[in-house]
């Protein structure tokens, strides 16, 4: 920011009008890239051309190209759900003991997200926090 600053500062009345070529030019190298922000496509934020941005920008695995993707989430649901369900009558059959059978129905997130990986259906390795999003929903 100081830099850009000074750079307009040292144009005095002329203004600086290189600022988009330069930013262009960079892209163009792939030194950076622009990311379209989910809550606000209108505003570009510019980052190194290598840097994964941020969930924040991108809206996270919910999200393609500034679109939520409700079909995505609805179906890691619907599987998630039939993991579970599947996971609790595997322990109720074949454990006589009520204890035992609910201690081996338990799952942690670490089993869920590995499960939800050998699915093969999401584009991108989910992290723990959007597994529990999936759980909580």
């Amino acid at each position: 920011q100081r830099r850009v600053r000074e750079a307009v500062v040292s144009t005095q009345s002329t203004g600086l009008t290189q600022l988009n070529k330069v930013l262009k030019v960079l892209e163009g190298k792939k030194s950076i890239k622009s990311v379209r922000p989910v809550n606000d496509s209108k505003k570009k934020v510019y980052m190194l051309y290598d840097t994964q941005p941020d969930s924040s920008l991108t809206g996270g695995a919910w999200y393609s190209e500034s679109d939520f993707e409700a079909e995505f989430v609805d179906i890691l649901g619907r599987q998630t759900l039939t993991y579970l369900q599947r996971q609790r009558s595997h322990a109720e059959v074949t454990h006589s003991d009520p204890m035992a059978a609910q201690r081996n129905m338990m799952v942690d997130i670490k089993q869920v997200k590995n499960f939800i990986s050998q699915l093969g259906i999401s584009k991108v390795e989910l992290e723990e926090d959007e597994v529990r999003q999936i759980l909580e929903s």
